[in-house]
């Protein structure tokens, strides 16, 4: 075999080996999560997520494309109906993605490197009303994929969620999915998400309501 077919080989295998990689660290961000099916609670809860709503990607820190256009509306929204969820005694959960180890990859491919593990931009944008504690980091898509959210819900008893934030194609979606595959029953609050795409509003709620998914706009 001559020199340059042994290189040429060589050269195959690296790029096979990094499309390889790469599609193992990109597809649970692609994908919602699965679990066991909740219990029918005696006196089941309801629970309001904010779901990453963060300085990187609504606030200061954010870097060109970003932020997200109406930004400032969304949040002002978001927080009218954190009251009204207070109000009403819902649990009150915030989730913010970190990227951290191989996931770093796809920070920079895809957001800019934003919401590194670590970073200001991480926090949750300053603009939005906080209630609780009640904050879970993510590494990947769905929130889900963070059992100790997981583990808040059931032992909180919460059977149905209200869904805010971004990005209402994938983060949100995801964690929409993750909850229907659990039995939760899920509604999303049209009024109070953030697109990149905007483009992509109307075949995005359309498969929403395909999906099973409740489409609300406040509580």
């Amino acid at each position: 075999m001559s020199k340059f077919k042994k290189i040429m080989i060589a050269l195959m295998v690296v790029v096979l080996i990094f499309v390889i990689a790469t599609y193992i660290i990109i597809m649970p961000f692609m994908t919602a999560t699965k679990g066991a099916k909740i219990a029918k609670y005696a006196n089941p809860q309801k629970a309001l997520l904010v779901i990453d709503v963060q300085e990187d990607f609504t606030g200061t820190t954010a870097k060109p494309p970003l932020p997200y256009k109406n930004s400032e509306k969304i949040i002002s929204r978001i927080n009218e109906i954190v009251s009204a969820a207070e109000a009403k005694k819902y649990e009150i959960i915030y989730i913010k993605q970190e990227f951290a180890g191989a996931a770093v990859l796809i920070s920079k491919l895809f957001v800019n490197g934003t919401a590194l593990k670590g970073s200001p931009g991480v926090e949750i944008d300053k603009r939005v009303k906080i209630v609780s504690k009640n904050i879970f980091p993510k590494s990947v898509g769905d929130a889900f994929s963070n059992p100790e959210f997981e583990k808040y819900l059931i032992s909180n008893s919460v059977d149905e969620l209200f869904l805010t934030g971004l990005d209402a194609e994938h983060c949100v979606h995801l964690t929409a999915k993750g909850a229907l595959n659990r039995g939760y029953k899920v509604n999303v609050l049209t009024d109070a998400l953030l697109l990149r795409n905007e483009g992509k509003w109307e075949g995005l709620l359309k498969l929403y309501q395909e999906e099973g998914l409740k489409l609300i706009s406040g509580i």
